[in-house]
C-alpha cells in the first residue's frame, strides 16, 4: 500500500490520452519556468495528466518543500517528460515536481479552493492534516509564494534570503522533454516504464490505471473517492454518473466515518475499514472479492497478467457498487439487516490497526452463515464469540504470519472463524473451543500463549500509543454498549433503540422500555423469535 502523502491531484486535470492525437506544428518549449506556472500562462492552460495517471498523492510534506527548495536554490531537479497531443501538453514524468510548485503558488496543499472543487468538499481528515503540515513547513523553511510576490514589490525591505531566492525565482527552471511524435498508444507505454523509478507505481494501482475503464477500476475509484475527483465514468450518460458517485458516496461513509483520529485509540467509534487515505488496494480486493473477479489480490507479488473487461455503459459498474453497498449494510450502517460487527473486534489488532485481510475474511464468513440460513443460530452465540476473539486477539495475526499475506491467509482465518462460532453452537464454553482449536493442526500455534508485544521493548518505562490502545481494546469488551438483545458490543454507526416489550405487546415508547441494539437483532432476530414462541 502506497504511504500516505501530501494530496496535489486537483493541481493539474486529467484528460483522455487518446482525445486527440494530432501533433501541433511550431517549437516546443524546453524549459519550464515559473511564468510558465501562473493563472495567466498558456502553458499551464494546456497541461494535462494523463487519465491513468496515478493519483499525485506520494510525496510527504518534506518532501513537496524539499523540491520548491531545490528550484528556488538552483538545484539540480530531473527533466520533465510531456508529450504533445492536439491542444494538451501530457505529463509523461514528473507530475509530482509540477504540481508540489502549483500547491507553492496556490497555497493549496489538498485543502483550498482548487481541491475543495475537485473533490467536492468531500476531503478527509487526514489529507487536511498533511496539507496543513506542509504549510507550515513552507513557512518554517522557504516562505509562502505570496511572500515572494510582495519582495518583489518591495526588496529593500524584503530578508536577505528571501531577497537571494527571489532572484533565482526569476531565472531558475525545469527543463522540459518532449516524447517524440508517436501515437497515445506508444506515449501510455512509454508512461508505465519510465513510472518505475524513482517512485515506483505500487503493483495494484498500476493494475487498475491499465484497467481503468473496467468496472472493477471504476468502482474502486468511485468509492476511494466517494464519488468525487476526476471522473473515470465521465464518458456514462448522466443517470448513470449521477448513481455512481452516490453509490461511491455511501459506501465511502459507511466504511470510513468516522474517521479514524490519533493514536492511541481512546474511542470505540472507530471506522469500520480503518483510515480511508491511500485505501486503493484494499477497496480493489473489496470489490474484486465481493462480485467473485477472479483475479490476484493486491499482496499478490509480480507482474499481473490479469484481463479486466471495459465497461462501455456504466451498467457493470453500479452493478459492482451495488453488491459491494450490500455488504457494507449487512457490516455496518443502520438499515435493517444490519449486524453492525464492531471493528474493534472482528477488524483491528489489538494496538489498533486495521487489518484488510480479517474484514475480508469475515464478510465471506457473515455470506456463508446466509446462505446457510445460519445467522440466527450465529445471533445466539455471538456474545460468546465475541468475547472470545478478543481475548484471543492475536489470532489473525498469527494466522496471516503463518499463512502469508492476503488470499493466502483469508481461507484460513474464515475456517478459524468458523471453528469458533460452530464450537458455541456446539455448546462448549470458550475453554473448550480452545482446546477444539488446539486440536486441529491448522490451527494448534494459536492455542499457545502468546506474549503481547504492543509496548516499548528497549526499556522505557512510558507507555507506546499501542500499548494504551490495547488497553482500551481490553477492557472493551467489559466496558463496551452492549445489544439488548444478543448482548454483543454495539457499533456507533449501527445503532438502534428498541423496545424492550415489544409494541405489539403493549410496550411503550418511554426510557424503561428503551434499550440498544443491533439493527438485525432489533428487526430480524427479535421478531422470528417472538414468532417462534406464539408458535
Amino acid at each position: 500500500m502506497p504511504a500516505m502523502g501530501v494530496n496535489l491531484d486537483a493541481l493539474i486535470p486529467r484528460e483522455d490520452f487518446a482525445t486527440d492525437s494530432s501533433q501541433t506544428a511550431g517549437t516546443l518549449d524546453n524549459t519550464i519556468s515559473i511564468h510558465h506556472l501562473t493563472n495567466n500562462a498558456f502553458f499551464l492552460s494546456s497541461l494535462r495528466k494523463p487519465d491513468f495517471q496515478r493519483e499525485t498523492a506520494n510525496w510527504s510534506p518534506a518532501k513537496v518543500v524539499e523540491l520548491i527548495a531545490a528550484f528556488l536554490d538552483g538545484d539540480l531537479i530531473p527533466a520533465i517528460i510531456l508529450w504533445r497531443s492536439g491542444q494538451y501538453s501530457f505529463v509523461i514524468d514528473g507530475a509530482h515536481r509540477l504540481s508540489a510548485m502549483l500547491s507553492w503558488i496556490y497555497d493549496d496543499y489538498g485543502d483550498r479552493r482548487r481541491s475543495l472543487n475537485f473533490f467536492e468538499n468531500q476531503i478527509p481528515e487526514e489529507q487536511i492534516k498533511l496539507a496543513e503540515a506542509t504549510r507550515k513547513l513552507v513557512q518554517q523553511q522557504i516562505g509562502t509564494y505570496a511572500m515572494y510576490e510582495d519582495a518583489a514589490r518591495d526588496m529593500f525591505n524584503a530578508p536577505e534570503e528571501l531577497r537571494k531566492r527571489l532572484g533565482n525565482l526569476a531565472q531558475y527552471s525545469f527543463v522540459a522533454q518532449w516524447v517524440p511524435s508517436v501515437d497515445s498508444e506508444a506515449a501510455q507505454n512509454s508512461f508505465f516504464k519510465i513510472n518505475q523509478s524513482p517512485t515506483p507505481i505500487d503493483q495494484t494501482e498500476r493494475r487498475i490505471l491499465k484497467a481503468r475503464r473496467s468496472a472493477a477500476a471504476i468502482a474502486t475509484r468511485a468509492i476511494n473517492r466517494a464519488g468525487s475527483g476526476h471522473r473515470y465514468w465521465g464518458a456514462f450518460d448522466s443517470a448513470t454518473r449521477s448513481r455512481i458517485e452516490s453509490l461511491g458516496k455511501e459506501i465511502n461513509t459507511a466504511l470510513y466515518l468516522p474517521p479514524l483520529g490519533g493514536m492511541p485509540i481512546k474511542s470505540s467509534d472507530v471506522p469500520v475499514a480503518g483510515r480511508g487515505y491511500s485505501a486503493l488496494p484494499f477497496l480493489f480486493d473489496l470489490v474484486t472479492l465481493t462480485n467473485s473477479v477472479q483475479i490476484k489480490d493486491s499482496t499478490s507479488s509480480g507482474k499481473s497478467s490479469d484481463q479486466l473487461k471495459e465497461d462501455a455503459d456504466g451498467r457493470d459498474t453500479i452493478a459492482y457498487l451495488e453488491s459491494v453497498k450490500k455488504v457494507a449494510d449487512r457490516i455496518t450502517t443502520t438499515s435493517a439487516g444490519s449486524l453492525g460487527l464492531h471493528p474493534l473486534v472482528y477488524f483491528y489488532t489489538r494496538g489498533g490497526t486495521f487489518q484488510p485481510i480479517a474484514f475480508l475474511a469475515t464478510i465471506k464468513v457473515i455470506e456463508r452463515l446466509i446462505a446457510s440460513g445460519d445467522l440466527n443460530r450465529f445471533t445466539s452465540v455471538r456474545a460468546e464469540v465475541e468475547r472470545f476473539l478478543m481475548e484471543h486477539k492475536e489470532a489473525f495475526t498469527l494466522i496471516v504470519k503463518r499463512q502469508g499475506s492476503g488470499a493466502r491467509s483469508r481461507p484460513a482465518i474464515e475456517a478459524f472463524l468458523m471453528k469458533v462460532i460452530s464450537g458455541f453452537w456446539d455448546g462448549k464454553n470458550g475453554a473448550e473451543v480452545l482446546d477444539s482449536i488446539a486440536q486441529d493442526a491448522r490451527f494448534a500455534f494459536i492455542a499457545v500463549p502468546q506474549p503481547i508485544r504492543s509496548g516499548n521493548e528497549d526499556g522505557d518505562k512510558r507507555f507506546s500509543a499501542a500499548t494504551k490502545t490495547a488497553a482500551f481494546v481490553t477492557e472493551l469488551i467489559n466496558n463496551g454498549v452492549k445489544c439488548g438483545i444478543c448482548g454483543a458490543l454495539v457499533h456507533r454507526n449501527s445503532m438502534q433503540t428498541d423496545h424492550v416489550v415489544r409494541k405489539a405487546e403493549g410496550g411503550g415508547a418511554h426510557a424503561g422500555n428503551a434499550q440498544l441494539s443491533h439493527p438485525y437483532c432489533n428487526t430480524t432476530y427479535k421478531e422470528q423469535a417472538a414468532k417462534a414462541e406464539h408458535e
